[in-house]
């Protein structure tokens, strides 16, 4: 009994706030801390330009002004195998995980100027395994222990964005979002003296907000667009086990972009995207986790077309990113991360099919001992079933 309230009482704290990894790894040691690693809802396109191609792609989750250029019937879907290794305090780890970050459909409105779109998109990745060891009392007498806590799951966010051309150069465009999803967490307690029992306990975390946002696509020129966007996503209410135990502040979310085409066979762009994560701090704080830190996400990119005449036919993407992240292991050191990123594409089938692909290479660290490297193969497959127009 009083190693199961030893047990009881650590793992409410751990449900919404856990501990850096010790020793046993988990898909992201960047993914433990607050709602996990936030995730990239966008097609291999867009991640291969670094994402400054993101506010101005129909088919990614982001500026629903974007939906307006959509001209076919078109469905997505994302997949992310990912290698990664670790460096902690505690010792090194080397993983693998599959991710499937947007499944979408979208197509224009017969007769109208409208385009609209539904979008499965992941909105934070909270899959980890963690253990610690370590020598408590049991009426007065030392014993080893192994602790370890699991969580499996995360938030995603559905999408049902509609976008319209204005005039012959302006793009607006409007989106609701409802944000769910869950975590299984299990905390495990285990004893090196084997007359001990075992201790197990399980929860399922569940989420629930909503979000709607706002975006502006405009052509300044033949060859230069600009992109803004906006987004409020409110807060998100947590349960634990059907019993409501905390809401969250989620972050307001501004957005920028621009594109420019300084070659017939050459487009580049720029694109950044603030987030105020900052309002959640004391949420996190209060449930004993280290807080929240706004941030800021920038990428520079390109696409280089081989032919004009096939401009979807084996593009040569390129781009870099830097990105803040939210949730820091240790409170007032924020990690971050860059990332390069080179991909190409291609159509087929009259157009009535085709694939994406974004090889990505991301370094990721914070000021103290923390580290890691991961590689990421995004493949997108796409269908048109009527063709373009």
């Amino acid at each position: 009994m009083a190693a199961h309230r030893l047990v009881r009482g650590a793992f409410a704290a751990l449900l919404v706030a856990a501990m850096p990894g010790l020793l046993v790894a988990q898909s992201s040691i960047f993914g433990v801390r607050g709602l996990g690693h936030p995730g990239r809802p966008l097609t291999p396109a867009a991640r291969a330009t670094g994402g400054s191609f993101a506010p101005f792609d129909a088919e990614s989750d982001g500026n629903p002004a974007a939906l307006g250029q959509m001209r076919a019937l078109t469905g997505n879907f994302v997949m992310a195998p990912t290698w990664r290794h670790w460096e902690s305090p505690a010792g090194d780890a080397s993983l693998r995980e599959s991710r499937f970050p947007l499944m979408s459909v979208g197509g224009p409105v017969p007769g109208t100027r409208v385009g609209l779109g539904v979008a499965f998109g992941s909105y934070a990745d909270r899959d980890f395994r963690l253990s610690s060891t370590d020598t408590i009392l049991v009426r007065g007498v030392p014993v080893g222990v192994n602790d370890t806590l699991t969580s499996l799951g995360g938030i995603n966010e559905i999408r049902f964005g509609a976008g319209m051309v204005l005039g012959k150069r302006t793009l607006v465009g409007a989106a609701a979002y409802w944000i769910t999803g869950s975590s299984r967490m299990e905390a495990r307690r285990s004893f090196a003296d084997t007359s001990f029992i075992s201790v197990r306990q399980s929860a399922e975390l569940s989420y629930q907000g909503f979000g709607l946002s706002l975006g502006l696509i405009h052509e300044l020129r033949n060859n230069l667009r600009v992109s803004f966007y906006a987004r409020s996503d409110g807060n998100v209410d947590v349960d634990r086990d059907s019993t409501g135990v905390t809401s969250i502040d989620l972050p307001y979310t501004l957005g920028a972009g621009v594109q420019f085409r300084p070659h017939r066979r050459l487009t580049l762009a720029g694109a950044g995207v603030y987030r105020t994560w900052s309002g959640a701090n004391s949420d996190f704080q209060a449930q004993g986790g280290a807080g929240a830190d706004n941030t800021l996400d920038l990428s520079f990119g390109g696409e280089w077309v081989r032919n004009t005449r096939r401009s979807t036919s084996l593009p040569l993407r390129f781009g870099v990113r830097y990105a803040q992240l939210p949730f820091p292991l240790d409170a007032g050191d924020q990690p971050h991360e860059v990332t390069l990123s080179l991909g190409t594409g291609l159509r087929f089938a009259q157009e009535r099919a085709g694939f994406d692909v974004s090889l990505e290479q991301a370094f990721r660290s914070a000021a103290g001992a923390y580290k890691e490297r991961a590689f990421s193969l995004v493949l997108g497959l796409s269908v048109r079933p009527y063709g373009s127009r």
